[in-house]
């Protein structure tokens, strides 16, 4: 029996990358898993078909966490198919793409901010619905390092956006621990997923940025996936208001 096992959780943008190691790695530890992706189909589709033929439990379910009515729907269905949200993961974001601070448009600040911290609002608010009759659940909001190292010269609008975002999860947990609820942050360095590609295309982007980490490399995904999975499970419960960094010492 999994060290989730009896969990329903669901995770945002987990169609790639981090969400998706987050979701299979919970599934093998027991948890039953509700992926939702936006515009990658296919991913998701991959990602429910690995953890069901691993013997796992999950659904894919389709909603732009911008959009409050897709979120309202997509969490109804949610405790729908398995009764319960005991645990959301808040991994939905990205940066966009590039731009000096000069450059830096005011339709592109706003829609990083709507993609990394308006999601939270929305998806947190309507899974809390669910866990604060019940007094008991856990949020798991996904940061990043950049929310230190501030993104000069590329990302500041980014960088921005996670500093709102361990703003949140502090506020978060001293408010909602009242209901039993226990919100936790991890803020992952630079990691092997196809952010890079997207934001930063043809700029050797990980490989440059991998070279200034003391471990002189990228996270593979799993290594931040154990991390959520870590703050998901009982082992975390005296863990409260915490940004996990998972950078390789940068």
């Amino acid at each position: 029996m999994g060290v989730l096992h009896g969990k329903t959780v669901l995770i945002t943008g987990a169609s790639s990358g981090i969400g998706r190691a987050t979701a299979e790695l919970m599934a093998a530890r027991g948890a039953k898993v509700v992926i939702n992706y936006n515009t990658n189909k296919e991913g998701a589709a991959e990602t429910v078909a690995a953890i069901r033929e691993s013997g796992g439990e999950c659904v894919a379910i389709r909603a732009d966490v911008t959009r409050k009515e897709q979120v309202e729907a997509m969490v109804q269905e949610a405790v729908s198919v398995y009764g319960a949200v005991h645990v959301l993961v808040n991994n939905a974001g990205g940066g966009v793409k590039q731009s000096t601070f000069m450059e830096l448009t005011e339709e592109l600040w706003d829609e990083t901010f709507a993609l990394n911290v308006k999601s939270i609002l929305l998806c947190s608010q309507e899974v809390l619905k669910d866990m604060i009759p019940r007094g008991s659940g856990k949020i798991i909001n996904l940061s990043s390092a950049a929310a230190r190292l501030g993104g000069a010269g590329e990302s500041i609008h980014y960088a921005s956006t996670k500093g709102a975002v361990n703003t949140m999860t502090i506020g978060m947990s001293r408010e909602l621990i009242e209901h039993g609820i226990i919100v936790n942050g991890v803020a992952p360095g630079m990691v092997e997923t196809p952010f890079h590609e997207k934001f930063a295309p043809q700029s050797n982007r990980l490989e440059r940025m991998a070279a200034a980490v003391p471990l002189k490399r990228a996270a593979s995904p799993l290594e931040i996936a154990e991390v959520i999975c870590f703050l998901a499970s009982d082992a975390s419960n005296y863990i409260l208001g915490e940004i996990i960094t998972v950078s390789g010492g940068r």
